[in-house]
């Protein structure tokens, strides 16, 4: 039989990501739209966070690292065009976590995109990338990537 403890190690293991805050009723609540985008901005913080501490974790890791690919440019005529859609499956296949990661923070872009455009998308960014002021320029950059494309409008 497992114990609490065993089991609460059992469950961070597998949690990803911590749960959402619960959000509690005041007279002073901001409005349901104001409440999910906070909601919003709280994942693309963590997905981020999540990534930065995975690709961290993959560079500090003891071991051979991966071979850097080059390739000719007849190997490079000879590759199969593949949509923005295969890219990033085949990218979760190469690397599960952080291409689920960043297929996250692809999915914020274009939620945040039906919601208000490219505006809302960079206001967000702005917002997400200033809580962490060490990092604001790799984070930025890295939602900015993923975020390429969203809606038509959305260039890296």
């Amino acid at each position: 039989m497992k114990t609490t403890q065993e089991t609460s190690v059992q469950a961070e293991r597998t949690n990803i990501l911590p749960p959402l805050p619960a959000l509690s009723p005041t007279k002073h609540a901001p409005s349901p739209a104001r409440k999910d985008l906070a909601q919003i901005e709280h994942a693309l913080d963590m997905v981020l966070t999540k990534l930065l501490a995975e690709r961290k974790r993959q560079r500090e890791a003891p071991g051979p690292k991966p071979p850097l690919r080059a390739f000719s440019a007849a190997e490079l005529a000879e590759m199969p065009l593949l949509s923005d859609r295969e890219i990033r499956q085949a990218r979760i296949i190469e690397d599960p976590l952080a291409g689920a990661l960043e297929l996250a923070i692809r999915e914020v872009g274009e939620v945040l995109f039906l919601r208000g455009g490219v505006d809302l998308m960079r206001e967000v960014l702005e917002r997400v990338a200033s809580r962490h002021p060490k990092s604001y320029g790799h984070r930025a950059s890295l939602v900015d990537h993923e975020w390429d494309g969203i809606g038509g409008k959305w260039w890296c």
